[in-house]
């Protein structure tokens, strides 16, 4: 038996396990970051199409709403928490792999309203690009909630045969 199938059959986690190490891991390469760019400003190269780049964002995953000012980040706050909190709850009683999404999702909400809170807009920092086109900055937060959505998405497609 591997390791996955051990933990699907016979470790009942709590719903906010998977979303409580998100946000610790959300929360720590932040802090490393903004100590190490956003201080003094600078840009770090790791690969020709990858750099770490200070950005803040006010709006919401990838920079999307991004003018939304104080009323955007209240809304963005309250509803990060939320979704949050009312994530794991709800999907309580799904699959494995679809619970394991949905702390994806809730880790990285917290993780933004984290920030909101702290700073009044998120941390932002990798900047995926191809020659002088930058796909949106965005940080580990926003990766686990697409993550998590992939995953679910997939999981539902499984469930209804539509797909092998």
């Amino acid at each position: 038996m591997n390791f996955f199938n051990y933990l699907k059959n016979n470790f009942r986690f709590s719903s906010f396990y998977v979303p409580i190490f998100i946000l610790i891991i959300d929360q720590i390469t932040k802090y490393f970051i903004y100590v190490s760019l956003f201080i003094e400003i600078k840009v770090i190269q790791l690969l020709p199409f990858l750099n770490l780049i200070p950005v803040w964002n006010s709006g919401i995953s990838f920079g999307m709403f991004d003018e939304s000012g104080d009323l955007g980040r209240i809304i963005f706050t309250i509803l990060s928490l939320s979704f949050g909190f009312i994530i794991p709850i709800y999907t309580s009683n799904w699959s494995f792999l679809e619970r394991i999404g949905s702390g994806l999702i809730s880790g990285g909400a917290f993780g933004n309203a984290i920030d909101r809170i702290i700073h009044g807009r998120v941390i932002d920092f990798i900047d995926f690009h191809w020659n002088e086109i930058h796909f949106p900055t965005f940080n580990f937060a926003d990766t686990f909630i697409s993550l998590g959505v992939a995953i679910i998405f997939f999981v539902s497609l499984k469930k209804n045969n539509l797909f092998g």
